[in-house]
Order: C-alpha cells, then structure tokens, then sequence
C-alpha cells in the first residue's frame, strides 16, 4: 500500500539511515566479487576499445590526481561537454573523487544554449571534443574563462589510457610514455589530466556530511522555458541506485544509447558496472540499424529506451524482432508514451521478456517502476520504489485518497535534489517536492495523465496533450506529433492544436490537414478535437530525453500567427499572396498546415 501522507517514520529501507557512504566508496565496494579482469565498459562500435574494471579504477585514481593538479577544489564544477564514450563514466567519477561537482551538457547544444549551461555551472575547468572547442572556445571566452580552463578530449584519449595501462604494467611512473602534443598552445590536452600518478578519493560515512555534500548537477529539461541546475548529493545518487537495484534470474549486459549527460542515461550507466561487474556496451547515440545490429551482436539483455524510440521500432520495416530476440527487459521513460505503443513494441520481443515503463524525474530520480517479471498494465508507470512517500494533491490542496481520482504528484524521500543552484524554490518546508505531473493510482499501480501546466482546458474540461499524441500516433502517416493548447481569437477559452510530422514513407499517401482533423475526431470526444488547427513541421523540438518541448511550440505558434496576419494584410489590400513557399506557412481549407 501507498503510504499517501507518512509524515513521521517509514517502514522503507532507503528512508533509514542504515547506509551512509561517500559515492564512490560505494561504487566501488559491491557486494559480491566479480572477475576484475573482464571488459566492463565496452565501445560498441570498436569492442577493442575497452576498460577492465581494474584498468577503470586505475583511471578513475589517475584522473583525480590530474583533476587536483589543474586546481580543482572541493566545491568546484567541472563541465563535461561530451557525447557518449567509455571515458564519460571514469571523469564522472574522477571530478567527484577530487572533490569537484560534475555536470554534463548536450555536446549537440546551440551556442544560446551552452551559455546558458555555462553560466548555471561556472565550471572550474571545460572538457569538450575537437568539433565543439570552437564553440566552446566562443561562450568560454564571453564568460571570461581563461583558455587554459579548457580541456580537449581527442579522438586518441582512450590510446592515452592504453599508456597509462601499460606503463602501469611495467611499473613506468604514470605518464611519463604518453605521447602528448600540443594541439593548441592555449588549452591542455587529456593526456596532460593523466600523467601525475594518482589520488585517493575522500571517504566519509557520517550522514549530515554525505547528505550535504554536492556530487553533481543535472540540468532539467527545459521544456517550459530555460533549465535549472538541479544539484544532487552524494546521498541522492546512492539512495537513486539502491531504489532502482534489485535481482534479476538472466545474466545481464546492458546497452547505452541515451544520453550520458542526462541523468535517465547517467541511473544505468555509471554505478551498475563498476558495483556488480555488468558490463556496459556504449553507443555515441541512437541510430536504428546500429542499435539493432548491436543489440544482436552482444547478446545484450538490458537496455533503455525513450517513447520517441519506441515510435521509431515500432514504424521501422526492418524485422525488428530477428534483432531484439535476447533483451529481456527494456526500461521506457524520458516522456509520455500511450499503452497501445508499449504493447506493439513488446511483440517484437522474446515471450519472457519485459518492455515496461518507469517514471523519474532529474529533481527526484526514479519513483515509480515496473520490474522484470512483475505484472504491469502497460500504460502505467509502475508502482512506488522503496525510499519514496508520495501524494497526489487535487487543484484546492487536498491529499487524494480515493483510487482513480487524479492530482498532481508530489514527491519525498531520500533521493531528492538538494536544490536548484542559486535559487530556494525546489522542495516546500517539509521536503515535498510537486513534480507538476497529474497522476492516478488504480490498485497499487500509477497512470500519468499529464502536466499540470500542459492541460488544455476547454469549455471547463482538461485535455491533456499526451492523449491526444496518442491517438494521433497510431496514423500510419504520422511519424511523431506533438499538441498544445492555443487561445481562440474571440477570448472563449482555449482548444487544442497539433504539430505533426509526416511520415518519410513513399508507400503512405501524404496526409493533409482535414484527414487528420476527422482521424483524431473520431476517436476522441468532441471537446479534445483540434480546433486550434493542424500544423506539419519538420520535427518535434524536444530534449535529450524525448520530451516535449513546449516553449519552442509556443514560439512556433508565434510565427504562425505572424504569418497569417501578413497573409490577411496582403489580402486586405487587394494583392495577390505572396509566395510563402520559402517560409513553409499556406492556409489549406480552414486548417492550418505548417
């Protein structure tokens, strides 16, 4: 049963203060024994290329010396400007055993956007790859961090590692036989992080210390306007993996083609090999034939995934199930995803295997889950992990306590942000933390409605966007959509408008706007139809993780509504339309199509 409202004490573990441990004390101190000498952290693409775990903890060692030699600081934040690799989990863990604060960014970021992060994060030192140092170079500049404050990760790091390795072997002084050279006179280079021997970590186990001690900051999503740095203690993040770890009867493999910077990919990526011995095949992001051929050539048992690649499996005329035959559990999160998506995904899959949605969010980690072998209704979000209290909360405050009524969630427990950086409004002043997500419980599982600032109201009725999506997305001639609300021009209220991609395939007749309109018309109630209008996009603007976002619809509706009213000038005063076709905007028979 839920405990809705355990102000007091709680019969779940995580919430006992029985563990206590600096982070990297913990994840390298797994419970069972495991052979050190087996590749741990695996590029995908060139399996040669790899890390044992005791080469991984070697690293580990050696780049917190390097860290401390570059005048990191207890305190100080660390900026990974980096895609996926196997050297992302081994800096993760060296910028916090020298104290610093770790924090990732979209290497894909615009440059508005690096700023952005750059100034949440004032970062002691930058680390980045030879394509985004210009880049870097430019916001580095602008914020007045010093060019040697900038550190190029090269193609030839992981042969760096293979150096050090091997002068380790020999009983060389670490660095001494890496070939370093100087690419750019003005900013070091990796191997320069790795040529002063190496450091231990600092140890505590006392609570106050290792529940107020800054590990990381994971930047939120974005999807209503700018992220927030939300900062994660070294308690947090143990308490995220104790709440998510639990035994499974298939050997496990696991395959990382989320993002590491985020912290859906960070749960599964950095712990779990180096605690137990799992190893992590990494990708440097998702591309179907690859992920596919990957997921078959290792055998891989374990991996996660966001609704936006469960559309793309689901749409692909590749035979997907001749590739998927050895994962038995595939964890879904990052963004709403209907229930008729989850099942056809799960026909792809071997018969005992499991395809389940989780929910999570940076500010909390993962509250909800459904677990290998558990019964699940694939529309729901899971039931409630250890280490978590939860309330849904109705519109006027009151705590919900019948099943299948909705509220808006609120969380609490150990795995909550200490905070956002430079602000005081995470958690209210008894550690509830509102996640903005309306959710219902219907016997111990949870269904998500939608955000509490997403819902349309129209005519006094709530429609949520996420319904609408889905519906929209079982169109063979849709391939993703996204819908928001818009006000009506007479000042009645709000109705729903919907983006959408078509689909690239030539077999599927191209949709217009009309034949969308009725398909969603007549599978919805009358007051969820899309009044506002059917606008075709190239893509959905959304996250890392697969979310939405929503702010760059709003501004896209914006220009919409720029454009029409040019339109209507031109036609006011008696002159033939303009021709839009270089700006992608036409009217098309009282539905708008972008």
């Amino acid at each position: 049963m839920v405990h809705w409202d355990s102000m007091g004490g709680s019969s779940d573990p995580l919430l006992r203060p029985d563990v206590y441990t600096d982070l990297l004390t913990f994840a390298f101190s797994g419970p069972k024994p495991y052979n050190q000498s087996q590749p741990l952290f695996i590029d995908a693409e060139d399996p040669s290329r790899s890390f044992t775990a005791l080469q991984f903890r070697q690293l580990v060692r050696t780049l917190i010396a390097g860290f401390k030699a570059h005048n990191v600081q207890p305190g100080d934040c660390v900026l990974l400007h980096l895609g996926n690799s196997i050297l992302y989990p081994a800096l993760f863990f060296g910028i916090i055993g020298a104290g610093g604060i770790y924090m990732g960014s979209n290497p894909r970021s615009q440059p508005q956007e690096l700023d952005h992060i750059v100034g949440l994060a004032d970062p002691k030192l930058i680390l980045t790859t030879r394509d985004a140092l210009p880049m870097v170079n430019e916001v580095a500049t602008a914020r007045g961090i010093h060019p040697g404050q900038v550190c190029l990760v090269d193609e030839r790091a992981v042969d760096y590692c293979a150096q050090l390795f091997l002068s380790y072997e020999l009983g060389y002084p670490a660095g001494n036989h890496i070939g370093m050279t100087g690419e750019d006179a003005r900013h070091f280079n990796f191997a320069h992080l790795i040529c002063y021997g190496e450091g231990d970590w600092p140890v505590f186990n006392d609570p106050g210390t290792v529940q107020s001690t800054p590990a990381a900051m994971f930047s939120t999503s974005g999807t209503g306007g700018l992220p927030k740095a939300a900062v994660l203690s070294h308690h947090a993040i143990v308490s995220h993996h104790r709440s998510i770890q639990y035994d499974v009867p298939y050997p496990v493999s696991r395959l990382m083609s989320l993002p590491m910077f985020h912290l859906f990919g960070a749960l599964w990526t950095h712990l779990f090999p180096v605690r137990y011995g799992h190893p992590l095949f990494v990708l440097p992001r998702f591309e179907m034939n690859q992920f596919l051929a990957t997921v078959r050539q290792y055998r891989i048992s374990e991996t996660y995934l966001v609704p936006a690649i469960i559309h793309s499996v689901n749409q692909s005329s590749m035979p997907v199930a001749d590739y998927l035959g050895s994962l038995r559990y595939v964890g879904i999160a990052g963004a709403p995803i209907d229930a008729q998506s989850v099942q056809h995904f799960r026909s792809h899959l071997h018969a005992h295997a499991s395809a389940c949605q989780l929910w999570g969010m940076t500010e909390v980690g993962v509250t909800f889950q459904h677990r290998y072998g558990q019964r699940s209704n694939a529309g729901s979000i899971g039931t409630r992990l250890p280490g978590y209290q939860v309330r849904l909360v109705d519109h006027e405050g009151n705590v919900v306590r019948e099943d299948e009524r909705a509220g808006e969630l609120w969380v609490r427990g150990a795995g909550l942000l200490l905070g956002y950086k430079g602000r005081r409004d995470a958690k209210d002043q008894k550690g509830w933390f509102r996640t903005g997500d309306v959710a219902y419980v219907k016997n111990g599982q949870y269904f998500i409605v939608g955000r509490t600032k997403e819902l349309i109201k129209v005519r006094g009725w709530q429609v949520a966007p996420a319904e609408v999506e889905a519906v929209l997305l079982q169109h063979p001639g849709i391939s993703d959509a996204a819908v928001t609300g818009v006000n009506l021009k007479d000042g009645s209220g709000e109705v729903p408008r919907a983006f959408v991609v078509r689909s690239r395939d030539p077999k599927v007749a191209r949709l217009t706007a009309d034949e969308v309109y009725t398909f969603a018309r007549k599978r919805l109630a009358s007051y969820k139809a899309l009044d506002g209008g059917v606008l075709f996009v190239e893509e959905i603007p959304r996250t890392a993780s697969g979310k939405t976002q929503r702010f760059k619809l709003s501004q896209m509706n914006s220009y919409r509504e720029m454009m029409a009213s040019m339109l209507s000038r031109f036609d006011g005063h008696g002159s033939s339309r303009p021709d839009m076709s270089s700006v992608g905007v036409h009217a098309q028979e009282g539905r708008v199509a972008v």
